[in-house]
């Protein structure tokens, strides 16, 4: 009796493993719906993404990718660039006219080379269409330039330019809404070659900045200043400008305005 009821749990124990194993090795992924293949919409047209970002570019590099459409519409639309396009990006739609349930695309090539720009950047790119529901459309591309810097031997590292900045943050203390307060960052050469500042950027109206010269000589130094306006804010407040360079060893460095704003 003892026997047969241990070969009867064996063999219950047995079949839910198999029975599991089956059911596992019977799964089969879902295809995923129109809404995941193609996330967002823009009138009669859904798109796999309006937003398309390119990561990170050195200045020369080209990229390309591609942009898929799918129509939702009972009858044909119709796709064409609007406006002028910028000379780093080439925009190519698979054809003037999509049909009703089916998939069109658009080619994007990028060159960063072209763009000449550092840090962040983005371009907004506009279609005509015949949508009854929303004509226009827009497509966002997006990228994180940059420089690129050969490889090079021990005998040119010693030669090449290096920055260096004492000062990082700067803060001014407690002030009242709407002051403005300035500082001047300072950044040495104390490399070999002339050391140039491509740009300082910042992702707030509120920062404006200014170099004082763009190339700095061998053993010369140079002043980044940054206006911080405080219209609008309040309490402990942090801005940052991004100032790019042609240092390999730094090629990007963050300056920083701190303090309290008092309403």
């Amino acid at each position: 009796m003892f026997m047969k009821r241990i070969l009867s749990i064996l063999f219950f124990s047995g079949f839910l493993v198999f029975g599991n194993t089956y059911a596992q090795n019977s799964v089969v992924a879902s295809p995923g719906t129109l809404q995941d293949k193609y996330a967002k919409r823009s009138g009669s047209l859904r798109f796999s993404t309006t937003t398309l970002n390119l990561g990170k570019l050195a200045n020369n590099q080209i990229r390309k990718d591609t942009i898929r459409i799918f129509n939702i519409a009972s009858r044909p639309v119709t796709i064409s660039v609007s406006g002028k396009i910028p000379a780093h990006i080439q925009v190519s739609p698979g054809q003037n006219s999509i049909d009703p349930g089916t998939e069109g695309w658009i080619a994007i090539s990028y060159d960063a080379g072209l763009k000449n720009d550092f840090g962040f950047v983005l371009d907004r790119i506009a279609f005509s269409t015949n949508d009854s529901i929303q004509a226009l459309k827009y497509i966002n591309i997006t990228a994180t330039l940059f420089e690129n810097f050969p490889v090079m031997t021990a005998e040119d590292s010693a030669m090449i330019q290096k920055a260096r900045v004492p000062e990082l943050t700067f803060n001014y203390g407690t002030i009242s809404q709407g002051e403005k307060k300035f500082h001047e960052f300072v950044v040495y050469n104390d490399g070999k070659r002339d050391l140039t500042l491509h740009k300082a950027k910042s992702n707030c109206g509120c920062i404006q900045t200014t170099l004082s010269k763009n190339v700095i000589a061998a053993g010369d130094s140079a002043f980044v200043r940054v206006d911080f306006d405080s219209f609008g804010k309040e309490g402990k407040d942090s801005r940052k400008v991004n100032v790019y360079m042609n240092d390999p060893a730094m090629p990007e460095i963050k300056l920083e305005m701190v303090g309290e704003i008092l309403k």
